[in-house]
């Protein structure tokens, strides 16, 4: 599958779209792994590169980013290593189309979000790539005791994508049910208390059955990534606001449950389908079988239940 390239841009970028007469930035490497826009100065303090202490370390979450619908997310850690759970971000993109003539594209506060036990905590914002190519992204950071830091990434965004992205149709895939396993969820999930309802049909019959879908693709208990965060849990809230509206399907990422070492990890077929090789996400689906959404990593309930919402709205309309 094809990350998206963290890169470290060389040269001399001028800030703020290049006027003359700026502070002069560069574009450094960041470690791999609704939000307001406006004119600059507003809404928000802007950090003075001077105050910056530079020990703030950048985790982007996604695994790629490309032309059209993004979640932009990235964790923090502090010079000791550890997680920055609260503290104000702010996103200042730009176009690196012309690395000659660097401009800035936006501005956006990001949206703190955390997991309910507060093990985990991600920065993130919505927004669409128009073009494929670099982009730089500025994060401004303000902790609550004062301190600020800046910290500068390079990004790609994919003209194309092996993964199935929003606007494409999904697989039809006979993911695994409860018929198939006599009723045995030990190996359909390794949820620690699973639901029932994500396993009476596959993929395959909910895409024809008339509804939209909110399709999981995760492994509660052995999560391989830093920002996993509780999307089983996401899940079954969901399931009880929407369950009568929408199908809800959850399928492991790897084969041989209840012990997936045993298979030696081997990834499940759904994944190859869906062009995948991170986890977890969902995807919501709508009825005639197009991915409308998709979000990787740490989610909340109340993120994905916007687009949930808009979904039933504009099918009433």
């Amino acid at each position: 599958m094809k990350k998206f390239i963290l890169m470290t841009f060389l040269g001399v970028l001028a800030a703020c779209g290049g006027a003359e007469g700026e502070t002069a930035v560069t574009f450094d490497t960041p470690i791999p792994n609704q939000a307001e826009i406006h004119e600059d100065g507003a809404g928000h303090e802007h950090i003075d590169p001077a105050q910056a202490t530079g020990q703030m370390e950048v985790v982007v979450v996604p695994s790629e980013l490309v032309v059209g619908q993004n979640r932009f997310a990235v964790g923090l850690f502090d010079g000791n290593g550890e997680m920055v759970h609260e503290a104000q971000v702010h996103f200042h993109y730009f176009d690196l189309g012309d690395v000659a003539n660097p401009a800035l594209d936006m501005e956006a506060t990001a949206v703190r979000i955390q997991d309910p036990e507060g093990y985990t905590t991600i920065f993130a914002h919505e927004r669409d790539f128009d073009r494929a190519g670099t982009w730089g992204v500025e994060v401004q950071i303000i902790l609550p005791d004062g301190t600020a830091d800046i910290q500068r990434l390079a990004v790609e965004a994919l003209a194309d994508s092996i993964s199935v992205t929003p606007g494409e149709k999904v697989p039809v895939i006979n993911t695994p049910t409860l018929l198939d396993t006599g009723g045995d969820l030990s190996r359909l999930t390794s949820a620690v208390e699973p639901n029932p309802a994500f396993y009476e049909i596959p993929l395959s019959e909910a895409l024809a059955n008339g509804k939209p879908t909110l399709f999981l693709l995760a492994t509660p208990a052995f999560c391989q990534t830093r920002f996993c965060g509780p999307a089983y849990d996401v899940t079954n809230e969901l399931y009880a606001d929407y369950g009568d509206a929408f199908n809800f399907i959850h399928v492991e990422v790897f084969t041989g449950l209840p012990d997936p070492a045993a298979t030696n990890w081997q990834q499940a077929p759904v994944m190859n389908a869906f062009g995948l090789n991170t986890e977890p996400w969902i995807y919501l689906i709508d009825k005639a079988g197009t991915a409308v959404y998709r979000v990787e990593g740490m989610f909340t309930t109340a993120e994905v239940e916007q687009h949930l919402q808009a979904m039933l709205n504009d099918a009433s309309t």
